[in-house]
């Protein structure tokens, strides 16, 4: 009776243990991404090799850092400072501003997988935003693939969704921007052997740590994970902005694009035999 009991007493111990060690589970993952832009210009405006130095430049500006930091429910997301900066060189100004991408310069996107809610703290235009929404429930197909990325087995899962995207325009001097609707396919690897649900930017969901995510136009892959660090990680709610919902924040950039889209095309003169499309992703 005595030896039951003390069985007993040492699974509820164990239990209790591991428990507690869920909760205080915490870590950090360090991401690298890289995206595909496409810019068209008419041989007037640029000859090949200005075209490949101004692609090439905008593939670096768009090579970055990013900090996972999570606990067993929630995660910050942020991008790390880059020091170099891409080079001159084509004789040609090229500036295109990037925002509404999860976590810029200024940003912190905090996620909680128990409430499925996020809140995004971004620099856009000059402007703070605080945005609150919920996180998008993802179907996720899983699969018995597996690959090795570091020390940690992966599994292979893909979701397939819905995608708009905005084209910016110039011909001959008539600025035009256009929605184009395409089904996107996410492939994802995850490592149950580091069992939260986080993931890079908005992406959660899976029975592991996402370590690499590609859309077909962007890929960020995990380079270093640290687990449960003797330097306490603290998880922050962003709190600092104009408080604004996910579908007003989505309208206030849209206008702003409209914005940009007529600067570009405002200084051509109508008839001008002239032309460029910028296409994020393309």
């Amino acid at each position: 009776m005595m030896k039951k009991n003390n069985c007993v007493l040492t699974f509820t111990l164990i239990l209790i243990a591991t428990t507690i060690f869920a909760q205080d589970f915490t870590g950090s993952a360090t991401y690298k991404t890289d995206m595909k832009m496409k810019i068209k210009l008419d041989s007037t405006q640029a000859n090949t090799s200005q075209m490949d130095m101004i692609q090439e430049q905008l593939r670096f500006a768009m090579q970055k850092d990013f900090e996972l930091t999570f606990n067993k429910t929630e995660s910050n997301w942020r991008e790390l400072e880059k020091l170099d900066k891409p080079s001159g060189g084509s004789g040609m100004n090229v500036q295109i501003q990037i925002v509404g991408a999860g976590g810029g310069n200024d940003g912190l996107l905090y996620k909680n997988t128990k409430t499925k809610k996020s809140i995004e703290s971004t620099d856009a235009f000059g402007k703070l935003f605080l945005v609150a929404d919920e996180l998008e429930a993802v179907e996720w197909e899983m699969t018995s693939e597996t690959k090795q990325i570091g020390k940690y087995t992966c599994y292979k899962a893909i979701s397939k969704r819905e995608v708009t995207e905005m084209v910016f325009s110039d011909v001959n001097g008539e600025s035009e921007e256009k929605e184009e609707k395409r089904m996107q396919t996410i492939t994802v690897w995850y490592t149950p052997e580091i069992p939260v649900n986080h993931g890079p930017e908005g992406y959660w969901g899976l029975p592991g740590l996402i370590l690499e995510v590609n859309d077909g136009r962007r890929i960020m892959i995990c380079t270093k994970v640290v687990l449960n660090p003797e330097k306490p990680i603290s998880i922050e709610i962003p709190l600092k902005g104009k408080k604004v919902e996910g579908e007003e924040y989505e309208a206030i950039m849209k206008e702003h694009a409209e914005k940009m889209n007529k600067m570009y095309g405002g200084g051509k003169k109508k008839g001008q035999n002239s032309s460029f499309e910028i296409r994020i992703g393309g």
